[in-house]
C-alpha cells in the first residue's frame, strides 16, 4: 500500500472541500449560520459545540465571523492545549474575550475572527488547518454540516456523496473493488473466498464485503502458531485497550486484527482511514510484539500471497457468514442448515469452533474482571454471541440429521 497514494487521496479531498467551503461562505447572507462538526465526537446534552467544530455567522452586510470554540464549550476529549492556543493565534484568530474585558472586545468567548466575505478562501484555509493539525481529523467526510438562518438557506453540499453511490445498480462489492483499485492503481487481487488481498508492508490483509450486513470488514492474521492461549488472552486484553479502533480476536492459535466500516452509505475515505490504522499497526508489530503473544509474526516469511494460509487458519467463510447474519437478526434452523451446506460434518466442526471460542472469551472475561470491568463485559458479550451461534447450529443439526421430525414444543399445527 503506497503511502504517497494515501497522502494524495487525502490532500485532494481536503482541497476539494476547501473550495466548496470557500464558495459557500462567500455566498452567505446576513444571519446565515454554518457549523462544521466532527460527526464522531461525543457531545454533551446534544450540543454540537462540545465537539470539535468551527462556526461561521454572516452579519453586517459583508462580514462573516468565524469561531473556534474555547475550552469553555469543548468536550474534555477535545480540550485545547496551550500549544493549540498559540497555533490558533498564529493562524489569525483573536483570543476569546474574557468577561472582564468584554466591553473592550467583541463579546466572543471563543477564538474568533471577523472578516469580509471576500476573504472566504482565507477563512476556509484556516478552518481546514484547525481540523487537520489541531484535531487530527483524517478526512472531510468525518465532518457534519449544520446550517441555520433563512428558511430557504441552502445546505452545504453533501460530504458523503460519491459518484459511485448515485449510479443506479452499483452494489457495495463493486464500490469497494473500485475504491481499492483507485488506492492500488490496479485491479485488486482476490482469494478463493472472494476476499480482496492487500499487502500492508509485508503482512497480508484482507477486505471482506458483508453484503447482507451492509458493512466492510478489514482483517489480518497478525500472529500465528500461539503456544499458550492463556498467556495470549491476557496480552490480548491489553492490546484491545491500546488499539481502541482495532478489535483483536484470538481464533484457535492465531491473533486476528479486525476493523469494520459502515457500507450504507459507503465512503472510500473511511476505507482509506482503516488502512492507515493497519499501516500503523504493521509498523509497530515486530518480533517483540509476537513474543508478547507467544507466537510468530505473520509476514512474508510465513505467508504466501496465494492465500492458502488465510484459508486454512481463518474461520471458514460459511461460519463467518453465519455469525454475521445470526448476530443481527437471527436465523431459523433451516437457514442455518442451508448456510452450512446441509452437511452434518460441517455443522459438527462449526460447533467445535464456536464452543472453543465461547470458552476462550469467558476465560478472557474472568482474567480481566478484577482490573478492567469494561473489558470483561465486552469479553462476556462476545462469549454470549458465540453461545447463541452454538444454539443455532445445534438446531440446524437436528434439521439435517432428523429432517422429518417436527421440532419439540412447536406451537404450529395443521388447521386444515
Amino acid at each position: 500500500m503506497s503511502e504517497n497514494i494515501f497522502d494524495r487521496e487525502i490532500d485532494d479531498a481536503w482541497t476539494q472541500f476547501q473550495d466548496r467551503l470557500t464558495r459557500y461562505v462567500r455566498a452567505m447572507q446576513d444571519n446565515d449560520e454554518l457549523m462544521l462538526v466532527s460527526r464522531y465526537d461525543s457531545t454533551d446534552d446534544g450540543l454540537a459545540e462540545t465537539a470539535a467544530c468551527v462556526r461561521f455567522f454572516a452579519w453586517a452586510g459583508d462580514t462573516v465571523r468565524c469561531e473556534v470554540p474555547s475550552n469553555l464549550f469543548l468536550h474534555p476529549a477535545r480540550a485545547l492545549s496551550e500549544e493549540d492556543h498559540v497555533r490558533l493565534l498564529e493562524l489569525g484568530w483573536n483570543r476569546p474575550d474574557t468577561p472582564e474585558h468584554a466591553d473592550e472586545g467583541n463579546g466572543s468567548a471563543s477564538f474568533y475572527l471577523d472578516a469580509d466575505r471576500s476573504e472566504a478562501d482565507r477563512l476556509a484555509t484556516m478552518t481546514i488547518t484547525v481540523f487537520r493539525e489541531i484535531w487530527d481529523l483524517m478526512h472531510p467526510s468525518f465532518l457534519h454540516a449544520i446550517t441555520e438562518g433563512r428558511h430557504d438557506i441552502p445546505p452545504l453540499e453533501s460530504l458523503d456523496e460519491s459518484p459511485q453511490q448515485v449510479r443506479n445498480g452499483t452494489g457495495l462489492r463493486e464500490m469497494v473493488d473500485s475504491a481499492v483499485e483507485s488506492m492500488l492503481g490496479q485491479a485488486p487481487e482476490k482469494d478463493a473466498d472472494g476476499d480482496i488481498l492487500v499487502w500492508v508492508g509485508e503482512m497480508p490483509t484482507y477486505i471482506r464485503v458483508l453484503d447482507d450486513d451492509a458493512r466492510v470488514e478489514v482483517f489480518a492474521r497478525v500472529v500465528h502458531s500461539i503456544s499458550d492461549r492463556t498467556r495470549a488472552a491476557e496480552a490480548l486484553a491489553d492490546l484491545n485497550r491500546q488499539w481502541s479502533d482495532i478489535k483483536f480476536l484470538l481464533i484457535v492459535d492465531n491473533v486476528v486484527a479486525v476493523m469494520r466500516i459502515d457500507g450504507s452509505p459507503f465512503a472510500a475515505e473511511h476505507l482509506l482511514s482503516v488502512f492507515r490504522t493497519f499501516e500503523h499497526l504493521v509498523d509497530t508489530a515486530d518480533e517483540a510484539f509476537a513474543e508478547r503473544l507467544g507466537g510468530t509474526l505473520n509476514t512474508t516469511a510465513t505467508s504466501s500471497p496465494g492465500g492458502s494460509e488465510h484459508e486454512s487458519h481463518e474461520l471458514p467463510a460459511a461460519l463467518m457468514t453465519l455469525i454475521h447474519l445470526d448476530s443481527d437478526s437471527g436465523l431459523d434452523p433451516d437457514d442455518v442448515a442451508e448456510i452450512c451446506g446441509r452437511d452434518r460434518d460441517t455443522i459438527l466442526e462449526f460447533l467445535r469452533l464456536c464452543s472453543d471460542q465461547e470458552v476462550e472469551w469467558r476465560h478472557n472475561a474472568d482474567l480481566t474482571r478484577e482490573h478492567d470491568s469494561e473489558e470483561a463485559d465486552m469479553c462476556e458479550s462476545e462469549a454470549q454471541s458465540w453461545a447463541r451461534t452454538t444454539d443455532s447450529l445445534r438446531a440446524a443439526l437436528r434439521v439435517v440429521v432428523l429432517p422429518h421430525r417436527a421440532p419439540p414444543g412447536s406451537g404450529y399445527r395443521s388447521l386444515g
